[in-house]
C-alpha cells in the first residue's frame, strides 16, 4: 500500500509538471506571436493612431485648400498582398469635378503649390503617376479626374505600422465628419 501512495504521489507530481511546463510553453508561445507579428515594424501604431495620422492630415489638406469636400471616407489597407498585417490607415477626401480636364490639372499644380509652401514635400517613395506629396510619414495622392467619374479625389496613405488589425478586423469604410 505505501508503494501505491509513493505512486499516486509521483503521478500527481508529474501531472502537475506537465501543467506546468504546458503552461509556461503556452505563455512563451504567445508572447513570441505577438512580437513576431511586429518584426520589421519598428514603433508599431494601434489601429487608433494608424486611423488618427490619417485623418488629421485630411483635415489638414480640406482646411489648407479650403477645399469643399463631398464626402470623406476611411478604410484600414494591408500593405501586402496577403491581406496581413501591417496595416495602414487610407482616407479619400471626395470633391467637386473641374469644368475640364485641363482645368483639374491647373487646380491640382496649385494645390501641391500650396501645401509645398505649408510644409509638405515631394520627397516620397510611394509609387503613382499621380502628384503625390508627403508630410508626418503620410502621402497625399492628387488622383486625376477622370473621364465618368462623378467627382476627383485625394487619398491620404498612413505608414504600414498596425500591426494588431488583422484581415478579419480591418473592417469596412467608415464616412469621416471633419469639423
Amino acid at each position: 500500500m505505501i508503494v501505491q501512495r509513493r505512486g499516486e504521489k509521483a503521478g500527481v507530481r508529474a501531472n502537475l509538471f506537465i501543467a506546468v511546463v504546458l503552461a509556461v510553453a503556452a505563455l512563451t508561445s504567445g508572447c513570441d506571436a505577438v512580437s513576431s507579428k511586429a518584426n520589421g515594424v519598428s514603433e508599431p501604431l494601434t489601429p487608433e493612431q494608424s486611423k488618427a495620422q490619417v485623418v488629421d492630415a485630411a483635415r489638414e489638406i480640406v482646411q489648407t485648400l479650403k477645399l469643399d469636400a463631398s464626402a470623406v471616407v476611411f478604410r484600414r489597407s494591408s500593405c501586402n498582398d496577403q491581406h496581413e498585417a501591417p496595416f495602414r490607415g487610407v482616407v479619400r477626401i471626395k470633391y467637386p469635378l473641374a469644368s475640364s480636364f485641363e482645368a483639374s490639372g491647373s487646380e491640382v499644380e496649385q494645390m501641391v503649390q500650396q501645401l509645398k509652401s505649408n510644409g509638405w514635400g515631394e520627397n516620397t517613395d510611394f509609387k503613382t503617376h499621380a502628384s503625390s506629396l508627403a508630410k508626418n510619414q503620410v502621402v497625399a495622392v492628387f488622383n486625376p479626374q477622370a473621364k465618368g467619374t462623378v467627382n476627383r479625389s485625394i487619398e491620404l496613405y498612413g505608414e504600414c505600422r498596425d500591426v494588431t488589425t488583422t484581415k478579419d478586423s480591418a473592417g469596412t469604410t467608415e464616412q469621416i465628419d471633419l469639423n
